[in-house]
This record gives C-alpha cells, structure tokens and sequence, in this order.
C-alpha cells in the first residue's frame, strides 16, 4: 500500500494491527439445511482499543515523539477461524460517528419477539446485536483522557458465511458477503447513559430463562473514570427507551424492589435511607389475604437532612463518628451568639447509626496469632474517655472525647461543656434494636476495574479485578442475587388448642434458615428468632406454667433466609403469617398429682372417721362400764358395810380368841422347843384345829356375801362378779395359792350341790348371757 504521496509502500496484513484494551464478542450463527441437518458456525469480531503509532508522517517528512504515542482506533474486524479476517468497519471513517476507544466492553445478544412478555412456541427470534458500552478515548489535540457513557448496536445478519454444502470449499471464508454487517447497521442506542463515563468495567449478558421469567438483561459493573474506581451495578432490558437501573443507586422501578432497597444498608448509605419498619397487621378478623410489603417511616425530615448536610453529616458513618460539639450543634447548642437549628430525634437517628456500623463494618486485625494481645493498634486510644466532667467542683468541662452528647449520664441532668456552657444530659434513649432488626448490611464487590463476568446456572458472576490500589488485586467471587424467598408454613397448631410445633418451608432451593417472631395485640413477645428447616419453632414456652403470657391470640410472622441474605418482604396469611389462639396445654401430671392427692385424702379420711367413730363408741362403752362399776361399787359397799356391821360382835369375841390363841401358841412354842416330840405333835394338831376353825368361819362369812350379792349377779353383770371375788379374796388370808384355788373350788361345788333346777336354769341363762358379751366385744375389737 502506497505511503503517503511517496513511491515507498507498507506491507498491509489482512488483519487487526497490533493493540491492546480492545473488545472481543462472539455471535453462534446456525442454519437448516434441506437434509434437516443443522450446521453451525461461530463468528468472532474484535473492536477498537489502543494502537502505538511509532511515527508520524507530516508530508514527506516524519513527526512526533521518538518514542510514539497512544491512539485510539474505532475500527472493527470478524473472523470466523481466527485466520481469515475481515474489517467489517474501516479505521477513522468519515461517515461514522462511532469514536475511537479503549478499555470499552462488547456483547453479542439475541432479540426475541414476546407475546404478552412471556417467551411462547410461536415466539420467532429475531436478529443478532453487536453492543459496545462505554471505553475512553484520548484527545490527541489537548493529550487528555475523556470516559464515555454511550451505547453503540451493530445488527449482525444470522446466516453462516461458509456453508459446505452450498460448495463452500474453503474452510474460513466468506462464501456470502450478506454475512457480513455493513457500515449502516452500525447506530448509537444512547450517547448518554444513566451510568457515568467510565472505562475497565464488565458487562454480562443474561438471557431469557423460565427461572428469570423470561426477561434478557445487561449488568455493567465496576470501572473507573476522573473520580476514581467505581463500585456500582447497572441492569438493563435492552429495550431501547428502558432505562437503566442502579442496584442501589437509584429509585427502583416497583414497590417490591423500592421496599427490598430500604432495608438493605452499608455504613456510607444516606441518612435520608435510614428508616423504621414495620410488620403489617391482620385485620379484625385475623386475615391478611394479600401480600402486603412492611410499612416504612422516616426518623426525620428532609429539612432534618439538610440541616446535618450543612454540618457535614450526610451518611450513616458521619453521623456515627461525629464529635461532641457537631452532635451538640445538631441538637440546638452552640456557643454563645450563635444559633443552632435542632434536629429532633438526632440521638435517637445516632444510636442507629452507630449499631449500624458496628454491625456493617469489617474489622481486620493487623496483628497476628503470635503477637501479643496488649498491643495498640493504629488509632486506637490508650485511655478511655473519662464519664466525670462538667459536674463543676474539682471536674474539668467536658471537651471532646470526654462525652459523645448524646448518651445519658446517670444521676446527672446538666453539664459543663467548654465554650457553650450548661447542656441538658438526656434522661432516656430509644432501643435501636427493633430498627436494626429490619435493616440489613447491604453486600456489594467493592470498588474494581478490569474484572470479568460470565452467566452461569442462572447467576451472575463476577470474579478478580484491580481494586482503587493499583497494587491490590481481587481474587474473589460475586454473585449477585436479587431474588427474595418466600416463606410459607408447612405444619402449625390448630386454634384454640395446646399444640405448639411450627414446621416451614421455601420457595427457593438452599433457603433453609428461618427467621420468626411472635406478635400479640401489635406488640412483640420475641425479637426475630432464627431457626432451620429440621428444627422448625416451639412455642410451648406460652404456657402461663412456665413463665409465659398464657392463653389468648397470637401471630406468627416468618421469613426465610437465603445464602445471599435475602429475606421474605411480603407478608400474607396464605403463606407465612399466621393468627391462632393458644390455650394451654391441661397438666396432666398436677392434674394425677391432684387425683392421687385426693384419693389418699379421702382414704385418710376414712380412716379418721372409722377411728373417730371407733373411739366414740368404746367411750361409750367405757361411760357404760363406768357407771356400771360405779353402780356396783356402791352396791358392793352397801353391802360390805352391811355385812360389816353384821360381824363386828362376832369379830370382836373371834379377835380376843386369836389373841389368846396366840399367846398360848407363843408359850407354847417356846416351851416346845425343849419338848419331846410328842409335844410337837400335840402343838401341830392344836395349831391345825385353829386352821379349820378359821376356814370355817371364813366360808359362813363368803356364803353370806354371796347369797346376798346373787339378785345382782342374775344381771350378767361379769365386773360386778369379778369385784366381789376380788373383794372375796381381800378378806381372806390364804395360807397358799394351791389352797386358795382348792378353798375357792370347794365352795362352787358346795354352792353347785345346793342349787336348785330353777336357779341353774338362770345361772346357766347368765353364763349365756356372758358369754354373748365375750364374743359382742370381740366383733367389736375385730371389726372397729
């Protein structure tokens, strides 16, 4: 090829010059044959980047640098072996606007007609897109670099360029030239994207999937331009007047993303995106049929926000690391002459603030296993800041580090602080909990460019980079995940029942981790709870027995979790709410102990009465002995006074005979003892006569005793009997307990020999009688 006006050629090579940061894109080409056999062919095209131009012609002559300089090419090439090339767009063409860039991306996508949205059998799809997004170029005049944020197509036509049965023999070329995109299709879709310039990003292709519902988009992340590297995600439909979409950069597009937005937040979120959620509610009857997103309210205002702007409070970590003299300006002091606008609920907006980043943040510990644990790492202060200051006396006024402003001090409503004076110490601040409980620390790739991107099993994937230091590089991997779970309860109690076992399942393979809170009347008896699958909830715990609120209604809210930390945020009765009253379970142990309690104390009882009612009636019987022998007592002594009376004469003369009977004996005896025994003899039988003498009188005075007692003994009265041989026995002096018995036995033959048919008639009826009474008291002693 001729050089310039001179006769000097250059070797031209029929193929891209050497460059770098270029964009590279494949499109699957196929077609039916008349066989029915399918052939397909893949086509890759190379586009832009940057060329070194060693030297520079000015006329006849060379200039520029000695060592060249960097041009941006917007030339475009295709292949379909790598080896046979062909520029489907030459190099600074006149009549093409497509600017020469570098560091830019290509996608090759496929357009499909959609009825009704959905992908159908009858959908036809249509032709082939070549898109190029962003890149920088370099202003060869002003020797700067310039970020782009426009998108380019180029219509790719879909029929292979060599196919063999039409007789294409050679292998790699271009049989049809219909196969190559003219310089025409090449159109810009915007000069101005919603994302900014940028180059070194990665844009991925996601087709049209049924796990998608059918929808192909564009992620472009990452990159860097002027302000730095970049960290943000962009999605887009392709459609020509659809707009781009920032993760969480920019409004979404529906409530359900607007609501899945608010709750995820990092520590550089605005404050205006902090917010308090809250769960909806069923209605009277205890039914949420639809599904019903969480009902979010600012903690302060818009003119709130701008006021801490103007402070220099504008995120979540500003407002977390503010001094005491910035927090005690946004609460209305100043110092003296000045005037401080108050933010109300500043402290409370802090103390979430603050939860939150020490919730969000990643801490990395510069020291090792084998350093001590009293080093001090960079930053961090020896000495903790003092809580005594600004009391007056000997305390110093509080300065920064010595008091956040925000948090109470007890027993303590004022405090010196230096340069503004007096400043009122709050009493009591809000619990942050509850609202950290519905936010959640947002997870995005940090800043990065020149990483790549690919679709696979239905994710996005995004892997390695360069980070804003050039000498840091990534090695890990992304996916991102925009899909939330939904929970629905497998196995519940019935209503108005003891039972208590909550089972739950998920939309959404290997979201297996659930999160449940119990709510009564609008209050919550339990923060969000986590639990599995397999263990599913208890909530035994209720039973007013064992600590809890007892019977009544209750609602169980659940949400499941999956790897990526979406979570359900749509609530419904169908699915995961559930209103149900409780009643404890009966407690069947207390209720056995109570049984067997009782039984014992009935039987207790009835032992008490049987021997209650034992011992009345032996009192009685005893009060009837008692009288009876009190009666016979008085009888027996009427009689014994009688009989007394009876024989005081004769006692008296039987007296004076004993005494004389004895003294004869007594000189007899002493006299005796030198007596023969003959003499003994004669004393023996005297002494003898004396013995019967005595005996007789004893049995005249026990027949009269007993013929005067023997109208009462007729009673069957056997104590009465048993008194008079007792009081028998008393008067007499047996010489011995054999002759006693033969004494006593004696009589009762005598008196049986004297008695008549008659009277042992009546004896033998008293002896019945008796014995009847026997066998009473035994049945008595036997049976109680």
């Amino acid at each position: 090829k001729a050089l310039g006006n001179t006769p000097e050629k250059v070797c031209v090579c029929p193929m891209f010059s050497p460059r770098t940061n270029h964009a590279v894109a494949i499109q699957h080409r196929f077609t039916v044959q008349e066989n029915k056999t399918v052939f397909a062919e893949d086509v890759m095209y190379v586009v832009g980047g940057f060329i070194n131009v060693k030297q520079a012609f000015c006329a006849n002559r060379s200039c520029g640098p000695a060592d060249g300089y960097r041009l941006a090419v917007d030339d475009a090439w295709m292949s379909t072996d790598g080896i046979n090339w062909i520029q489907i767009k030459p190099a600074f063409a006149t009549k093409s606007s497509f600017r020469g860039r570098g560091s830019h991306t290509a996608l090759v996508v496929h357009d499909y007609n959609f009825n009704g949205g959905n992908l159908t059998s009858e959908a036809k799809e249509e032709s082939d897109r070549l898109l190029i997004f962003g890149g920088e170029t370099l202003s060869t005049q002003e020797l700067s670099t310039e970020y782009m944020n426009d998108v380019w197509q180029v219509k790719l036509p879909k029929e292979p360029c060599c196919i063999p049965s039409e007789g294409c023999t050679d292998s790699g070329g271009f049989q049809k030239k219909a196969c190559v995109p003219s310089l025409s299709d090449w159109t810009v879709v915007t000069s101005d994207a919603d994302w900014s310039g940028r180059s070194g990003h990665t844009t991925v292709y996601e087709p049209p999937l049924s796990s998608n519902s059918f929808r192909h988009r564009i992620y472009l992340i990452g990159g860097k331009n002027a302000a730095g590297v970049l960290s943000d995600v962009w999605s887009w439909k392709l459609a020509k007047n659809d707009a781009w979409l920032c993760d969480f950069c920019s409004e979404p597009s529906s409530e359900l993303m607007r609501s899945a937005k608010d709750m995820f937040l990092n520590i550089d979120s605005p404050l205006k995106e902090v917010k308090r959620f809250q769960l909806p509610t069923p209605d009277s009857e205890g039914y949420l049929f639809n599904f019903t997103n969480h009902s979010a309210f600012p903690i302060v205002t818009n003119k709130d926000i701008s006021t801490m702007a103007i402070e220099g409070v504008k995120t979540v970590q500003d407002l977390a690391s503010a001094d005491l003299y910035t927090v005690l300006k946004l609460r209305g002091f100043d110092y003296p002459g000045r005037y401080a606008r108050k933010v109300p609920n500043v402290c409370y907006l802090r103390a979430i603030s603050i939860a939150l980043v020490d919730k969000c943040s990643i801490k990395f510990s510069p020291t090792s296993f084998f350093h001590r644990k009293d080093v001090q790492q960079i930053g961090e202060s020896s000495e903790p800041p003092s809580t005594f200051c600004g009391r007056g006396g000997e305390s110093k006024p509080c300065v920064r580090g010595d008091w956040d402003g925000c948090t109470p001090i007890p027993g303590v409503a004022k405090v010196d602080v230096h340069g503004l004076g007096d400043v009122v110490v709050p009493q009591n601040l809000q619990d942050a909990s509850s609202v950290l409980e519905e936010i959640f620390c947002r997870q995005v790739p940090g800043g990065r460019y020149w990483g790549a991107a690919q679709f696979i099993d239905g994710k996005v994937m995004l892997l390695g980079g360069i980070s804003n230091n050039s000498t840091r590089l990534y090695r890990d991997i992304w996916t991102r995940d925009e899909f939330q779970p939904q929970a629905f309860i497998s196995t519940k109690p019935q209503s108005r029942s003891p039972q208590s076992k909550f089972y739950f399942d998920s939309n959404e393979a290997g979201a297996d981790v659930f999160e449940y809170k119990l709510m009564r009347d609008g209050v919550d008896i339990i923060p969000w709870t986590t639990t599995t699958k397999n263990l599913g909830a208890d909530v035994a715990w209720l039973d007013d027995k064992k600590g809890g609120p007892g019977k009544g209604w209750y609602s169980l809210y659940v949400r499941a979790v999956d790897p990526g930390g979406n979570r359900d945020i749509q609530f419904s009765t169908r699915t995961n709410v559930y209103r149900w009253y409780y009643v404890p379970p009966i407690p069947w142990g207390a209720v056995s102990g109570c049984i067997v309690f009782s039984l014992l104390l009935i039987a207790a009882g009835y032992y008490e009465y049987r021997r209650r009612k034992r011992k009345a009636t032996m009192q009685r019987f005893q009060l009837r002995r008692l009288r009876r022998k009190f009666k016979l007592r008085n009888a027996h002594q009427e009689v014994h006074e009688k009989v007394f009376q009876d024989r005081i004469p004769s006692a008296i003369a039987g007296d004076s005979r004993m005494r004389r009977r004895r003294d004869a004996n007594i000189e007899h005896s002493s006299n005796s003892r030198h007596s023969s025994r003959g003499h003994r003899s004669d004393h023996r039988r005297m002494r003898q006569r004396g013995d019967r003498s005595h005996s007789r009188s004893h049995r005249s005075r026990e027949d009269r005793s007993h013929e005067q007692s023997r109208s009462r003994r007729s009673r069957g009265d056997r104590s009465h009997s048993r008194s008079h041989r007792s009081h028998s026995r008393s008067k007499s002096k047996p010489r011995s307990i054999s002759h006693e018995n033969g004494h006593h036995s004696g009589i009762r033959e005598r008196r049986r020999k004297r008695l008549t048919a008659e009277e042992r008639a009546e004896e033998e009826a008293r002896n019945r009688r008796r014995r009847d009474r026997e066998k009473l008291r035994r049945d008595l002693r036997q049976y109680g």
